[in-house]
């Protein structure tokens, strides 16, 4: 884990144990990650199209590299370090699959005018803002942000409401800002225990 406060943000990442510098602007992120959830694009174009993230793009594209890509794009190391990689296995076997509480493209609106409100920061208009400091701003969001307080929304849990007035408001809530989510086969049979 590193210590945003005073390690500096990577300009590279670290691919077969060569350096690899990478465009680390947030809004080429928001781009990626659009990339990548775009059913549209097939996995081989989506891993042709990651050279673009590249400074200089390689010659071919590494499982390592698309791998440090990914590590880069959901910010890994400011992650607290865990030891638990046996409990993510057991956890992830018999997990339910549920769908996004947050959605960078169909939530912008509500990024832009949160970031304007409690930061002052115009996201149209900056110059540049590491994808890393955006993702440590958009953390520190308060629950009262448009954008935490729709996460909060789609996160809950309906059959914990005891209230039937509350719970038909919650779900009124749900349905009029749910993301577009659709399981692909093999999330669908990992959720049934490989039942499908």
């Amino acid at each position: 884990m590193i210590n945003a406060l005073y390690e500096p943000f990577p300009d590279s990442i670290t691919a077969e144990g060569e350096d690899h510098r990478i465009i680390t602007d947030f809004r080429e992120w928001l781009r990626f990650a659009d990339m990548i959830r775009d059913p549209d694009v097939d996995k081989r174009e989506k891993v042709r199209l990651l050279v673009n993230w590249f400074e200089q793009p390689p010659g071919r594209m590494s499982g390592c590299m698309v791998n440090a890509l990914f590590d880069f794009y959901y910010a890994k190391p400011l992650e607290p370090d865990t030891d638990d990689e046996d409990d993510e296995e057991e956890e992830s076997e018999g997990a339910v699959i549920k769908p996004p509480v947050f959605d960078w493209r169909i939530d912008s609106r509500y990024i832009l005018g949160d970031f304007r409100r409690y930061y002052g920061i115009n996201l149209i208009g900056i110059d540049y803002l590491h994808w890393w400091e955006f993702r440590c701003l958009f953390a520190a969001l308060p629950d009262d942000s448009q954008c935490q307080k729709r996460m909060a929304y789609r996160s809950l849990d309906l059959g914990s409401i005891k209230s039937d007035q509350e719970r038909a408001r919650i779900a009124r809530i749900q349905r009029s800002i749910a993301i577009p989510y659709e399981c692909e086969d093999d999330m669908i049979g990992a959720a049934f225990g490989g039942l499908i």
